[in-house]
């Protein structure tokens, strides 16, 4: 079994970021080139006083996802600025790691695979946004303790609240899928 790792860099996001001016630079601070990003997998996660409530636990993460960084992140700024507009002055975080392995292009969807799988275990469903859970395809392993760092509480946080979305919101039909 081929072990994955998933080195996990920061930046701070708001869906009015530009991603030429703003966005790239950030990640480019960190390393990170373009064409690193093109097969990545990342969680955005809320970055203040509040974090989403699910059935078995509370966590900040709100989406899992994989592919081009650059596009992904741009095709969410609908639905993180409604998102935003609920919690207020708050930015958001996203965790992006590039998962690879020797001979296989197609490392990133299996970790994205694997994360959302770790997430169900550990909080009873899917995070806010995602609306399908992808299956595990490859025999690949990965640390749960990488994952539970992109996807939980940090050492230290001290959430205010803990939100849950009622059947008024459109982010009710996503919530809570296993």
């Amino acid at each position: 079994m081929t072990h994955v790792a998933l080195d996990w860099h920061r930046i701070e996001w708001m869906p009015d970021e530009t991603w030429k001016r703003v966005t790239l630079p950030k990640l480019e601070a960190l390393g990170i080139r373009a064409s690193d990003i093109e097969r990545s997998v990342y969680v955005i996660r809320l970055n203040g006083d509040f974090c989403i409530q699910y059935p078995k636990g509370s966590s900040p993460a709100v989406y899992v996802g994989e592919g081009n960084f650059r596009s992904r992140i741009t095709s969410h700024r609908k639905w993180v600025h409604e998102l935003k507009d609920l919690v207020g002055n708050y930015g958001f975080e996203v965790c992006l790691a590039i998962p690879r392995v020797r001979n296989n292009g197609f490392a990133y969807q299996d970790a994205e695979a694997a994360i959302l799988a770790r997430f169900v275990e550990k909080y009873g469903s899917t995070p806010l946004w995602n609306k399908q859970r992808e299956r595990l395809r490859r025999d690949y392993s990965y640390s749960r303790s990488q994952i539970d760092r992109a996807v939980g509480k940090r050492s230290g946080a001290k959430y205010k609240w803990a939100l849950a979305p009622l059947r008024s919101s459109p982010f009710f039909r996503s919530y809570g899928k296993v």
